[in-house]
């Protein structure tokens, strides 16, 4: 006597596909039943998704034979080309540019992506992965913020506090128009991130403490670190 196996859910599913399209069909028709908006949720999640998907792809592959075409056959390894790194290398491209809605993200991604083969980067270790996550972690907004600090540093030595950095960065050209803890908001993340630091910390919109001033005091600046500063040269050179 044949002793049963009992199946996991997902191998039922593999096996029928059938039950995978009714669960599908029985999904579309919840979500149309959403007054007002459910068919367009309905073309966002089983239409549209793969047609800018697909779009988002294609865009980055074409600018990938336009900067690989530059590149001497010399300066890639082929050993490295088959090894686990560039492996995981390809896939974390692919997966960020699915999120990249500017061509200044995909070039940016494609940029790094080309210079971890050419300099054979190890994918666990290496701030390549890391910046081509930023890439897509990271808004326009906030990408225009670490643009602002790396232009105006020296005004922002001892600039101590988040309202004297939200009015240079208002003056600023090409600044986008941001409420004060909207900025605040980006500002601490940028710097969460360590992309950005703010010393001892800027003082709050409200703070109305006065600290002791020493001899040796300094305001607290906004400068980039060592990390943001490579960061935003991948993205600006």
């Amino acid at each position: 006597m044949t002793k049963y196996k009992r199946r996991l859910p997902s191998e039922v599913l593999n096996s029928r596909p059938e039950i995978r399209e009714t669960e599908t069909a029985i999904l579309k028709g919840l979500i149309g039943s959403i007054p007002a908006v459910g068919t367009l949720i309905n073309e966002i999640l089983f239409e549209s998704a793969n047609r800018v998907y697909q779009s988002r792809v294609n865009e980055t592959v074409e600018i990938l034979k336009e900067k690989i075409s530059n590149i001497e056959t010399t300066q890639v390894n082929r050993e490295y080309l088959n090894s686990p790194d560039f492996f995981d290398y390809t896939n974390e491209l692919f997966k960020n540019i699915l999120k990249a809605r500017s061509r200044e993200k995909k070039e940016a991604l494609s940029k790094m992506y080309i210079e971890s083969f050419v300099k054979e980067s190890q994918f666990e270790t290496d701030t390549i992965r890391l910046f081509m996550n930023f890439v897509t972690e990271l808004n326009l907004v906030q990408i225009n913020i670490l643009k602002f600090v790396k232009e105006n540093q020296d005004e922002l030595m001892g600039v101590a506090s988040f309202l004297n950095f939200h009015g240079k960065y208002s003056s600023f050209q090409g600044a986008y128009k941001l409420s004060r803890f909207e900025f605040k908001y980006y500002s601490s993340d940028l710097e969460s991130k360590s992309l950005l630091s703010f010393g001892a910390g800027l003082s709050d919109y409200f703070d109305t403490s006065k600290t002791l001033a020493l001899e040796d005091h300094h305001d607290p600046s906004a400068i980039l670190t060592e990390l943001g500063r490579e960061f935003i040269t991948y993205l600006t050179n």
